[in-house]
């Protein structure tokens, strides 16, 4: 397969980092499914009580994703993503020994804190790649990320279904002890190759092709940000907008308004959304091993800009397929959108960090993370929201449909005013 070639031609340092990291997404995946139940079931909370879990989770990751980029920047993403990790592990003990409901908000807002880690784990990886293994790198991580979310939100299914406040308890506990494990696993990782020394060589090769990197316009309209801190900024701060409008409207509407949409349906089962979450991994992971290979030195910043439209086009055809008289009907074509959907994940995957790193260069890139990783949080905060007052608004169109309108209006423009800069090749000196 050239997928796993490509993934092999990695230097072992990275496919270990990337190995490292399923094992963190495993857990992430392990305690999505049980968190709003552990606060109701075990801690007496009503479900609207529950749900403030989430939103302190969220301003907990507000928080920590732009000062963990300005951390990684200004001193270390190695000492950043240690930080993090502090805040990843105890979030999850302080749940797993959570008596009240008001020490789970707070196990909440530690855990927010804690997903910073997402920042600096992305800020590492860029400056521990050469600019030819980033193309590749990214992808692979967002292919990872999905199959160990998948994975572990199964087994967190499971334990769902069990009911059981101790195996609740256990897996927030098996998930602190997987941070620990991730933790370790990089000081290991870090000291036995040598990449604190990597990443500052690495560094200064990049600014030193920053210095000499022609300044002129080519004839893809593409042109050089890097010598020029304003433009850099002023394209970090486009793309950052276009993916907080992709968050509000598409990101977040798939955990908020699909769900809404399906089972508001009469004749659609409510195990259709486990089928939907399957349709999704599945296509996300197969998209992402055939088309990593064959996209990973293409325009990115073309890619990129499928994104929403391929994400509009999901929420059109779900709307399309519950206008259909059979229930078979109605998940076939509801499946295909969310195919189509995933197609925008694997886009988005390969595209926006190869562009953010672009854009920021190494004097930025932590920054960057941070704010792209801000604005999805702050997007799962407002897209919930519109949600809900679309559904309690009389409207005369459907609440995907609209979120395919406002996705096509509101993050298109800001992608098509973004210029990436030409990519210089950085060779890695061993």
């Amino acid at each position: 397969m050239r997928w796993l070639r490509e993934f092999m031609s990695l230097p072992i340092y990275l496919r270990w980092m990337l190995a490292v990291d399923l094992v963190c997404n495993f857990g992430n995946g392990l305690v999505w499914p049980i968190e709003l139940l552990f606060a109701t079931h075990s801690l007496g909370a009503s479900m609207s009580q529950a749900t403030l879990t989430v939103t302190v989770s969220s301003i907990g990751s507000l928080i920590s994703h732009p000062a963990i980029g300005w951390l990684s920047d200004k001193r270390s993403s190695w000492l950043a993503m240690h930080l993090g990790l502090v805040f990843a592990i105890l979030g999850p003990v302080l749940f797993a020994v959570s008596l009240t409901f008001p020490m789970a908000l707070l196990a909440a807002f530690v855990s927010g804190l804690g997903m910073g880690t997402t920042t600096a784990w992305t800020s590492i990886l860029t400056q521990i790649s050469t600019s030819e293994q980033k193309n590749i790198v990214y992808g692979i991580n967002q292919a990872e990320m999905n199959l160990g979310v998948g994975l572990g939100a199964a087994v967190g299914g499971i334990v769902a279904a069990s009911r059981s406040d101790f195996l609740f308890r256990l897996s927030f506990a098996a998930r602190g002890a997987g941070f620990v494990f991730v933790s370790i696993a990089l000081i290991l990782i870090e000291r036995h190759f040598a990449l604190r020394a990597l990443t500052r060589r690495l560094s200064v090769q990049a600014r030193e092709v920053q210095v000499t990197a022609p300044s002129s316009s080519n004839e893809s309209g593409e042109h050089s940000t890097l010598n020029n801190p304003r433009s850099a900024l002023v394209a970090m701060a486009l793309l950052t907008t276009a993916t907080l409008f992709m968050n509000i409207f598409g990101y977040s509407q798939f955990d908020s308004g699909v769900v809404t949409t399906l089972i508001s349906n009469d004749r659609i089962p409510r195990w259709s959304l486990s089928l939907i979450d399957v349709v999704n991994t599945f296509a996300v992971v197969v998209l992402n091993v055939i088309l990593l290979p064959r996209l990973k030195n293409g325009r990115h910043m073309v890619m990129l800009r499928t994104v929403p439209i391929c994400w509009a086009a999901a929420w059109f055809l779900i709307d399309l397929g519950l206008t259909c008289n059979s229930s078979l009907a109605a998940l076939t074509v509801a499946s295909i959108g969310i195919t189509v959907f995933g197609f925008g994940e694997v886009m988005l995957g390969i595209s926006q960090p190869v562009v953010a790193a672009r854009l920021a260069g190494p004097r930025f890139s932590g920054r960057m993370f941070g704010l792209l990783n801000m604005a999805q949080s702050l997007g799962y905060v407002l897209g919930p929201m519109f949600a809900a007052w679309v559904l309690t608004a009389p409207r005369p169109i459907p609440l995907l449909t609209l979120s395919a309108i406002a996705l096509l209006l509101t993050s298109l423009p800001w992608l098509f005013a973004i210029r990436l800069p030409r990519q210089a090749r950085v060779q890695q000196k061993v």
